[in-house]
């Protein structure tokens, strides 16, 4: 990473992310993240809306010329997780995390903001840029939520940009993904019912976990045997919960799971499948079951002409070795119901220390970041934010 890229106030990022990290919430109960972040607003004298989403927070930088409208999202919830790290930072919320870079997401968004302002850009340059401080990520659709407000609906936004954390690449690299970058999510419930009984006479019973652990099996093969080689779909089975004692046959068996999948048509054939497998223990067992299928965030969709826009930003910020280009993920984000309204695009961070390599990933309790990552996003983004409104301007 080139040592030019570190900011005058390096410092001051450093500090507000480790603030932050010390003070993690989970979805909806974002009070003393959204309460910091309107705090830093109102040291840089920039107006912002809160409450937007139940917790969100939204700035406007709003330059003196009249010009084009851009925006920029940084979500803001924690994960219940306990943190592993032995650091000074260390999250003061018992069994709650920063471990998927959230603290650091924020802490880019309010630097892009002091950024532009110690350039001068509200005096020199022209047009807006609105700052969605988003909560509920992690499985809450906050981006859902405040635009649900109704608020943004008339907002003519000609793109919308986010960065994410990205752990498996250094510093100074950055991700990009063309087209579609996250699965959609469904989530999966099952009840299998049978008829209980004593564990030494199973010829009394219908065992509904002999059919629960049958299913899992079999769901394993829906992907390889029904889907298209060339399709992507996961269905990982996270809970199965049944029976009380070692010589009870129990009633029933409830079993959940998520699936992962990249196209409306893939996620639909595979529902339908899931369907079908589920519904043929009831002939195959003599049990009964149930199957609830519930639907979470869509595939999140990158608009290809704002990611060769990106890809020319870190070509120019960062050089063009920087920019590696990568396949969707089966993770989901819900910057998709962004990407829905508005055409956007979101870069990963490179963020682990050169010297030490790739150690943890998203999620893990060990998740930390190499800090010089807040410059590179500052840099990087703000750059990408300005040169796009004066792209616009002036097509």
């Amino acid at each position: 990473m080139p040592e030019s890229l570190m900011l005058p106030f390096h410092d001051w990022l450093v500090e507000l992310r480790r603030d932050l990290h010390r003070i993690p919430e989970l979805c909806y109960q974002e009070e003393k993240t959204a309460a910091k972040i309107c705090q830093v607003l109102d040291q840089l004298e920039i107006p912002y809306q809160s409450a937007v989403g139940k917790t969100g927070v939204v700035a406007r930088l709003k330059a003196d010329k009249a010009g084009p409208l851009v925006a920029y999202r940084a979500d803001m919830d924690a994960l219940p997780l306990e943190e592993a790290n032995d650091v000074a930072y260390k999250s003061q919320h018992q069994g709650l995390m920063h471990a998927c870079g959230h603290d650091g997401h924020v802490t880019v968004a309010l630097g892009i903001i002091r950024w532009l302002k110690e350039r001068e850009w509200p005096r020199k340059g022209c047009g807006e840029i609105l700052f969605f401080f988003q909560p509920a990520e992690e499985g809450g659709a906050g981006a859902k939520a405040m635009l649900d407000t109704g608020l943004f609906d008339q907002e003519p936004v000609n793109a919308i940009f986010a960065s994410h954390m990205n752990p498996e690449l250094p510093v100074g690299a950055v991700e990009l993904i063309y087209g579609t970058a996250h699965a959609a999510t469904n989530e999966i419930r099952i009840r299998i019912k049978g008829k209980g009984g004593h564990g030494a006479a199973p010829h009394l019973c219908i065992d509904p976990i002999v059919a629960g652990a049958h299913l899992v099996t079999q769901l394993q093969t829906f992907a390889s045997r029904t889907l298209s080689p060339l399709d992507s779909a996961v269905l990982t089975i996270g809970e199965f919960h049944a029976g009380t004692a070692v010589n009870i046959i129990p009633e029933d068996a409830h079993l959940k799971g998520t699936l992962r999948t990249l196209t409306p048509e893939v996620r639909q054939q595979a529902v339908r499948r899931i369907e079908e497998m589920v519904k043929s223990l009831d002939l195959a067992f003599g049990v009964s079951t149930t199957l609830e299928n519930i639907a979470g965030y869509p595939a999140h969709v990158n608009d290809s002409e704002k990611v060769d826009y990106l890809q020319a930003c870190v070509a120019e910020v960062l050089g063009a070795d920087a920019a590696q280009i990568s396949r969707p993920r089966m993770g989901a984000e819900d910057f998709a119901y962004f990407c829905q309204k508005w055409p956007g695009a979101m870069v990963g961070l490179g963020c682990h220390d050169p010297g030490r390599g790739f150690e943890f990933a998203l999620h893990s309790p060990n998740f930390e970041m190499d800090e010089r990552v807040l410059d590179v996003g500052v840099q990087l983004m703000g750059h990408a934010l300005i040169q796009y409104i004066e792209k616009a301007k002036s097509a």
